[in-house]
């Protein structure tokens, strides 16, 4: 069996919160978590935007960065970048061969895939000796792996409902597994939220290191991290504030290279994302959408399903599924079901998702419109991974952010 045979395996094992099998792994290791400072980012939505952005500031300031994300859109390795850039598949490897060769010492350990990835992370960061690693939480905070770095700064972006089979069924439920990542006497910056009663929860775990921000209103998504990561950025002394920064399938106007289509991608997928996407949308388009499995897909659609019913803007819909990713995909038939269920006019459906993304953009030719394409980042990974290899795309230069 192979390095990434192994792995791949550890897929099947699933989510498994709590911190005993991580951190039996990185003391068998040396630790090297604790080899440089951390800044530790966590919340429903908005995380990896945050710590991209912190990463291209942190990078441009001239410090060494390790940036830590989750998940994948392609490739294992863009989970781990150094100064924007995803590690080599040579490095990845010999790292994970490491983490297999500590699980397997003594006590057998039983990482998951997600721990693995992370643990191998830790050590390339300590290896190549990096001054500043951004690292986000997988899952909640309290219980994940990343809760073992050394952080110098905790941040929180957005609570909403997601994974609540996992987290909790209420916002301060939710709240605080997120607020887990606060370590005492370390500030603690959370997006202010309009529920009162998760603010309530921030203040009584973190006390006198919680600072919050308000958010400006009007500002898209990718505007409010760009503000935060400013800010952050002052705080810690950096000199650049707003580096330039792409992060595929989440930043505005990105696309693969050479893809000519007027096709808008975001990775919203959660009721939260949606709706904070969908009220940008100003102009008639094509619609197309595909999801991963949820624990409540109508929850998680809600916006989706009232703008499609309600507003006259989205021309044609065209729903199809991803056929990557960790998680099942929602049948797009099924999906179809639930937010086209109120419209007069049927949607497309087309399971094969690049040829749902051609008749989307053939139709929105004929009538002059644009193609906006929402929900799973593995629709979108799998977009990104079929033009990389029918156009001969270097994907380790599509893959780097700054």
């Amino acid at each position: 069996m192979t390095i990434r045979e192994w792995l791949e395996d550890l897929r099947f094992a699933g989510m498994k919160l709590g911190l005993e099998r991580a951190q039996a792994l990185l003391e068998r290791l040396g630790n090297p978590q604790l080899e440089f400072p951390s800044i530790h980012v966590a919340g429903t939505n908005g995380k990896g935007s945050l710590c991209a952005q912190l990463s291209a500031n942190a990078t441009a300031s001239g410090f060494s960065v390790g940036l830590f994300t989750t998940p994948h859109l392609v490739m294992v390795e863009e989970r781990i970048r150094i100064d924007g850039r995803p590690i080599s598949s040579a490095d990845f490897d010999r790292h994970v061969e490491a983490v297999h060769e500590a699980a397997s010492e003594g006590e057998v350990l039983e990482p998951t895939f997600y721990e693995v990835t992370f643990i191998a992370a830790m050590l390339h960061f300590a290896e190549i000796g990096i001054e500043r690693a951004i690292i986000e939480t997988g899952l909640g905070g309290r219980g994940d792996a990343t809760r073992l770095v050394d952080a110098d700064l905790c941040v929180i972006t957005t609570i909403s409902k997601d994974h609540a089979e996992i987290l909790g069924d209420t916002l301060p439920e939710i709240a605080r597994e997120k607020v887990g990542i606060h370590r005492p006497g370390v500030p603690l910056i959370a997006l202010e939220s309009n529920d009162g009663a998760v603010t309530a929860v921030f203040a009584e775990v973190a006390g006198d290191d919680l600072y919050l921000h308000e958010k400006m209103p009007g500002h898209s998504p990718w505007e409010i991290w760009a503000e935060l990561a400013g800010m952050i950025s002052l705080a810690m002394g950096w000199s650049e504030t707003n580096a330039p920064c792409t992060w595929p399938g989440r930043s505005p106007n990105w696309k693969p290279s050479g893809f000519a289509s007027q096709v808008t991608f975001s990775a919203a997928h959660n009721d939260e994302g949606f709706q904070a996407e969908l009220d940008r949308i100003q102009d008639p388009c094509v619609f197309m959408i595909g999801m991963s499995a949820k624990h409540d897909l109508e929850q998680a659609t809600a916006s989706v399903t009232s703008e499609l019913w309600h507003s006259n803007i989205f021309r044609h819909i065209v729903v199809t599924q991803p056929t990557s990713g960790r998680l099942p995909a929602v049948e797009a038939e099924d999906l179809a079901r639930i937010i086209c269920g109120n419209r007069l006019d049927p949607p497309l459906i087309e399971n094969d998702p690049i040829r749902a993304l051609n008749l989307g953009v053939t139709m929105a030719n004929q009538s002059g419109i644009n193609v906006v394409v929402m929900g799973s980042i593995y629709l979108i990974g799998d977009i990104l991974s079929y033009h990389a290899q029918h156009d001969g795309l270097d994907l380790w230069e599509e893959l780097s952010i700054h």
